[in-house]
């Protein structure tokens, strides 16, 4: 019964094969690719599997009405957890109730039975997801059927994809060139989770002194012309950083630190879109994110700096830029180091001068570029930003 039994399970796998065309080597040999542990080839086996299985049932019409959701312009989801699609049947799987269904029956095909089964427990545990990095109307009209791959894990550039062509799935190159002519619909594995001293902090004092003006500074949209690694690199993760000097009252010195860490989901076609420069698509890569930077720029905080950069687990850098201090008009300004370490792609640091900021802010000049009313910053040549500024009495 044992040799039976594997008989008919291989009979099942090659079922499942036939409407692949045999595999070939797809890749590109220039790509550096890391060791994965155990762990990793665990992840790289099942994702591998769930894009092969997934790229079998989106040329089903029902199932492409469904993704829709997740590939339309002004779309307001970008991705789709296996927890919400297999487990969340009521909520907003509901919105794919077809997938949901077919890919249950097809991991069951390929014997995986026990409950829901080895891998979409697996992929329920460890947070994958399906992400669509571009929407449909990036490609031209009539353009529909996706491109299925998953996550390399050894690189964030390049893998093997799966498309229909001929009533046959083919085998071809997925990366950021294929992905600018052909929708792609990728199998994700959990994002990175940040680690280190510097954890997000919104500021929690709004009001300052009683009588006297709070200066109110927040980042408003951005707009990032770079995809800061592979497409397989997913949404970018921005991270903008304050530094500022703090006094002790008592002994007057002074010091520079770095606390309030600001993250931006920043999705990829509007990097994609403010790379091309266009226009139409994406707001033109600017994102609003409306979020508070300085809760209170005092006076005696006469210089800051500003940090971007985009998180990435497996590069550290540390930076570090000049703040200042002036207790009074009468004091003098003390200037110091403000430092600090963090892990992903720089994209700029710069200092701000109090007085130049707030005479800039809404007064550009002539080179300067304008949006919404606001004078645009930069810290380096890809990443622009507004600050939009107000003063409150209370």
């Amino acid at each position: 019964m044992r040799y039976i039994k594997y008989f008919v399970i291989g009979l099942l796998v090659l079922a499942g094969c036939e409407k692949f065309e045999p595999g070939v080597q797809t890749q590109s040999d220039g790509i550096a690719k890391r060791s994965l542990d155990q762990t990793e080839q665990v992840l790289k086996a099942n994702l591998e599997q769930t894009a092969r299985i997934v790229a079998g049932l989106v040329d089903e019409p029902l199932i492409m009405d469904e993704l829709t959701l997740i590939s339309e312009e002004g779309r307001s989801m970008y991705s789709l957890s296996f927890n919400d699609l297999i487990d969340n049947p009521k909520g907003i799987g509901d919105s794919f109730r077809n997938l949901r269904s077919r890919f249950l029956d097809e991991c069951e095909k390929q014997g995986d039975t026990k409950g829901y089964g080895d891998l979409v427990n697996y992929l329920m545990k460890n947070d994958c997801y399906l992400y669509v990095p571009y929407p449909a109307s990036f490609y031209p009209r009539g353009v529909k059927n996706f491109t299925v791959a998953a996550h390399p894990v050894d690189n964030d550039i390049e893998n093997t994809g799966y498309v229909w062509e001929g009533g046959r799935i083919k085998e071809v190159r997925v990366n950021e060139e294929y992905a600018d002519k052909n929708p792609v619909l990728l199998i994700m594995p959990k994002d990175e989770k940040e680690e280190g001293s510097m954890a997000f902090e919104l500021p929690k004092d709004l009001t300052g002194a009683k009588a006297e003006p709070v200066y109110e500074v927040r980042i408003g949209k951005v707009r990032c012309a770079d995809y800061c690694g592979g497409l397989f690199e997913g949404t970018l993760e921005l991270r903008i950083a304050r530094g500022f000097p703090t006094a002790d009252v008592t002994t007057g010195e002074v010091k520079g630190a770095f606390t309030v860490l600001i993250p931006i989901d920043y999705p990829r076609d509007y990097a994609k879109a403010a790379i091309n420069n266009w226009t139409v698509h994406a707001e033109g890569g600017w994102l609003n994110a409306n979020i508070i930077w300085d809760s209170n720029w005092q006076p005696s905080k006469v210089q800051q700096c500003i940090l971007v950069y985009e998180y990435d687990q497996v590069k550290e850098a540390t930076v570090s830029a000049t703040v200042g201090y002036k207790a009074n008009d009468f004091s003098p300004t003390i200037t110091v180091s403000a430092k600090t370490t963090y892990r992903g792609d720089f994209l700029g640091i710069s200092e701000w001068d109090r007085n130049w900021f707030y005479a800039t802010n809404t007064n550009p000049g002539p080179y300067d570029e304008v949006k919404d009313g606001w004078t645009v910053r930069k810290t380096s040549p890809v990443f622009k930003l507004t600050t939009p500024a107000r003063t409150l009495y209370y």
